[in-house]
């Protein structure tokens, strides 16, 4: 389709900066493996997702996942996908909270996430690679309330374990550390670290690339133009609106000045942000800022994480988005978008049943890899979902029924 390729070369200059060539040597930036977290009060069971592709990689077909090293790769994209509270949103704030957690973020400084309990101790285990070398990060973890009645998130114990990679690391081993002690422990003597910063501080000052995190979570329910200065490209703004011509951004005496032109139109100078909603559509504002971060993280390597991708934007936009992770030529270097959805149809997308996560609701939340649910590749991704053969996929139909009899029942009084 005209749309699809027109998506497909929107940033072909400005997150392409080599020849297409898809990262031969061995990957440096710091990548989310696996993350199991147990105590956490809405979940059924500990949380537990891989991001590593565990289906066969062939070799002739190496769109949507990146090599690692060996035969050991990660998918360019993952998506949650479930009914209304079924948890999704809830599983993108735990990959959030743990890219904060390894980036050494104070998380006390933010919002204080409502997945950890009051007074229950979570343990988070994550697995990850950087610069040629794999670790495992324990953290147990505690929230309390202050004095005041706010929350306050505490660090209680950590422990970190490295090891190195060898021509035996492979996918059945890649998570085994016995035999290994840690290489960091947290301690009364770490009297200089702050109780809500990690151990990782001192990891991160030795990996050269940490991956950068696009964190669209806080945006779901907010359509806000977050101006981050310079122009917005001209192929994303065509993409989302052919009728603008420009939208800069400069600030002036620490003010923050948007300068929006239409074509055979008078510039408009916008001094607040959010102004801009009155001049451009919900899709087109909300494209602005997701398109400019898709184009950050592709150029740079890192992460994108979107909750409810398909909010503003139809489907074949959407559809478009995941392409760009997806192929080898607009993706070289492996970043990855980590979304949610409502809507099963996007999943068909994916090639990979092991790149989505089926997220359900019965007296406590689950989330469970495609992969482990459907063994067959050759069944449609929605209509499986639709058909409500995965369970907990489709509303419930006892609820339809009774709001069917409750509205005819309303009509004949």
């Amino acid at each position: 389709m005209i749309i699809a390729k027109k998506y497909s070369i929107i940033l072909s200059e400005t997150a392409i900066n080599a020849k297409h060539v898809f990262m031969k040597k061995r990957s440096r930036e710091m990548r989310i493996l696996r993350i199991r977290a147990d105590g956490l009060p809405l979940y059924k069971n500990p949380f537990d997702i891989s991001f590593c592709a565990v289906q066969r990689v062939q070799q002739n077909h190496l769109n949507s996942v990146y090599n690692l090293f060996g035969n050991i790769y990660v998918n360019t994209v993952e998506a949650f996908a479930g009914i209304n509270a079924s948890g999704k949103t809830t599983a993108l704030k735990i990959i959030s909270f743990t890219s904060l957690l390894l980036k050494a973020a104070p998380l006390n400084a933010g919002f204080i996430p409502q997945i950890l309990g009051e007074r229950t101790k979570a343990v988070f285990d994550v697995d990850f690679y950087a610069d040629g070398e794999l670790f495992h990060l324990n953290s147990e973890i505690t929230k309390a309330k202050n004095s005041d009645g706010t929350s306050r998130v505490h660090i209680e114990s950590e422990k970190l374990w490295r090891k190195k990679i060898s021509s035996k690391t492979n996918k059945t081993n890649l998570f085994d550390y016995n035999g290994i002690e840690p290489t960091r422990v947290r301690n009364g003597a770490d009297e200089y670290l702050p109780d809500d910063v990690s151990i990782m501080i001192a990891i991160n000052k030795q990996i050269p690339d940490m991956s950068m995190v696009a964190d669209l979570t806080m945006l779901t329910n907010f359509n806000l133009f977050l101006p981050d200065g310079g122009s917005v490209p001209t192929e994303i703004i065509s993409l989302l609106d052919p009728t603008i011509e420009y939208i800069t951004v400069e600030n002036i005496n620490n003010k923050v000045i948007t300068h929006l032109k239409f074509y055979e139109q008078d510039e408009l100078a916008i001094l607040n942000p959010g102004e801009l909603n009155v001049y451009l559509s919900s899709g087109t504002v909300k494209g602005v800022k997701v398109f400019s971060d898709a184009a950050r993280v592709l150029k740079n390597g890192g992460y994108l994480i979107v909750d409810e991708v398909e909010n503003h934007f139809n489907r074949e936009l959407v559809a478009s988005l995941i392409r760009l992770f997806m192929s080898k030529r607009t993706n070289p270097k492996g970043a990855v978008i980590i979304f949610s959805t409502h809507y099963p149809e996007l999943i068909d997308e994916l090639d990979r049943n092991d790149a989505v996560f089926i997220t359900r609701s019965d007296h406590g939340l689950t989330v469970d890899n495609l992969n482990s649910l459907l063994k067959r590749n050759d069944m449609k991704k929605s209509e499986v979902y639709q058909s409500n053969f995965l369970g907990g996929t489709a509303p419930k139909y006892k609820s339809l029924v009774a709001l069917q009899k409750s509205i005819i029942k309303s009509l004949e009084e």
